[in-house]
């Protein structure tokens, strides 16, 4: 959060100088006491930081030329949703959307107006103070965190609206926010973020520009229908200005778990955002929670050409996994609304070192009952044959709404099956379709499949535990979590086809039908 954006771009231009202190949290009217030490910089996070820096790719040119200040991009299939604080397209809080990652975002109403996300406010907020939103598909609905000031007190607190579509209008009936540090100057810039086991955070900055004290990063868990937060926040960050002078504050957080790094990078925004000196850094983190280290002095990406001050945005992955950062940025001719500039929306690539943006490998499969060779499949449906396993064509040469997830052989070993996270099946060879869950609003992704002994049915499973049947697969039970609260990582069936097992991410087993159990992985 930098200024209200509203209908009236001068309110909420406020001092951001800051110092470090002792103080008490508040959240959500619960009171806790909080020491805030200098920020944690363990030795060994910070080695792995060093060498896994972002590579960011500076976009040569908008994605939307209009103003998008605080842009967090979501995607819903093979539509690309950027929410924004509100502007003259968009009052109160602004979506765009678009069929493409980097370029040709547009209102929703194809005009220059009316383009809002968020519906009537609650009595408690300030009209025109409503900026950065951050949303995400949790518990079978669309949740959105933004800041807003409260009327009585004059301070930017966070609040949470839900809608059941990503277009909106996201509908907020609270009486009170849902975080308000009030003695840290505020609550701002809220980001939530679902972790690799599906588990939900939500990160933010305490300090919306009323208090002297340093700005710090925080986050907490989500509860179970996204809306609700934990009582005791973690702060995974504190302002540094020392160790790292461009951070005159340190704001807008953004969280990604990189694949193929076992690591969370932390994205936020520093320095002053009406000037050119406005900038994104990152750390990297063990957790959520952190610990968190920050391995370079300076940012990863800053003013460059005519774009300035590029920062306060998101990073998000395409349908193939590729990875790509949001973020604002205004002409290095003007850096402010008082001359009459506009921060435009852009989308960068940005590659990670040891994973990232190449595409995850995510499931395999043997022909059959043969031993003598296999199929591996990634995220974007590429298949490769090895040994004595037979080519029956892929997928790379589609573009898919949703990364694939699983696949699973024919009995004849002459065809496979693919499945996407949104249930989406592809088949190859003899394989034959028997339905799936693609045209089906899922609470949960699909994570995995299991054919029938025949090859006339198989079995979906999502990341909750509900089942799913198609052709001659019967059903024998579904559950939630793995067991032990879990998210499942995948399925098998029983080699009659009378049951079937369901893997909890945290090595626990369910058995349904005739399967057995046998205990679970430690």
């Amino acid at each position: 959060m930098n200024a209200v954006k509203g209908s009236d771009p001068a309110l909420g231009m406020m001092d951001m100088a800051m110092r470090t202190g002792v103080r008490l949290g508040v959240l959500c009217g619960l009171v806790a006491l909080v020491t805030l030490a200098p920020a944690v910089r363990p030795a060994a996070v910070a080695a792995v930081a060093a060498g896994a820096a972002p590579a960011v790719t500076p976009a040569a040119g908008p994605a939307f030329a209009d103003d998008a200040p605080d842009p967090d991009v979501l995607r819903v299939g093979g539509t690309y949703y950027a929410y924004t604080t509100g502007t003259t397209w968009g009052n109160h809080i602004g979506v765009l959307e678009s069929t493409a990652p980097d370029s040709g975002f547009h209102t929703t109403t194809g005009t220059t107006y009316g383009s809002t996300a968020l519906g009537p406010l609650p009595g408690w907020e300030r009209n025109n103070t409503q900026t950065s939103p951050g949303v995400v598909y949790y518990a079978g609905h669309y949740v959105m965190f933004y800041d807003a000031v409260v009327a009585a007190t004059g301070q930017y607190c966070i609040s949470v609206a839900t809608s059941a579509a990503p277009a909106g209008p996201f509908q907020d009936h609270s009486s009170n926010p849902v975080i308000c540090q009030w003695q840290l100057g505020g609550s701002v810039d809220p980001s939530p973020f679902v972790d690799p086991s599906g588990a939900g955070w939500l990160l933010w900055k305490s300090n919306g520009g009323t208090s002297a004290q340093a700005a710090h990063l925080w986050a907490t868990p989500l509860g179970g229908d996204g809306t609700s937060v934990g009582s005791s926040p973690a702060d995974v960050m504190d302002q540094d200005t020392n160790a790292h002078p461009w951070e005159t504050t340190i704001e807008d957080p953004a969280m990604v778990s990189v694949p193929g790094t076992g690591k969370d990078y932390l994205f936020f925004a520093g320095g002053d955002w009406q000037s050119a000196q406005y900038a994104e850094g990152y750390a990297v983190c063990d957790s959520p929670t952190g610990p968190c280290a920050q391995p370079q002095a300076g940012p990863i990406l800053g003013s460059y050409g005519n774009v300035a001050g590029p920062a306060a945005g998101n990073v998000f992955y395409d349908a193939s996994g590729r990875a790509w950062m949001s973020y604002a940025a205004w002409s290095s001719s003007c850096t402010s609304y008082s001359c009459g500039g506009k921060r435009w929306l852009y989308v960068a690539g940005v590659g990670f070192a040891g994973g990232g943006s190449a595409i995850p490998v995510v499931s395999m499969a043997r022909p059959g009952t043969s031993s003598a060779g296999y199929w591996i499949t990634d995220a974007a449906g590429t298949v490769t044959a090895l040994g004595a396993a037979a080519s029956y064509g892929d997928l790379s040469a589609k573009a898919l709404a949703e990364p694939i997830e699983g696949m699973a052989s024919a009995p004849d070993g002459k065809g496979y099956w693919l499945v996407a996270s949104d249930g989406g099946i592809f088949t190859f060879g003899d394989a034959a379709f028997f339905g799936s869950t693609g045209a089906i609003h899922l609470n949960q992704p699909i994570v995995g499949m299991a054919p029938t002994p025949d090859g006339r049915g198989y079995w979906l499973v999502a990341s909750d535990g509900g089942i799913f049947t198609y052709g001659d697969a019967a059903f024998f039970g579904s559950a939630g979590g793995g067991g032990s609260g879990a998210p499942v990582a995948t399925m098998t069936a029983t080699a009659d086809g009378r049951g079937y097992w369901l893997l909890g991410r945290d090595g626990s087993v369910l058995s349904f039908g005739d399967a057995t159990y046998y205990g679970r992985a430690s």
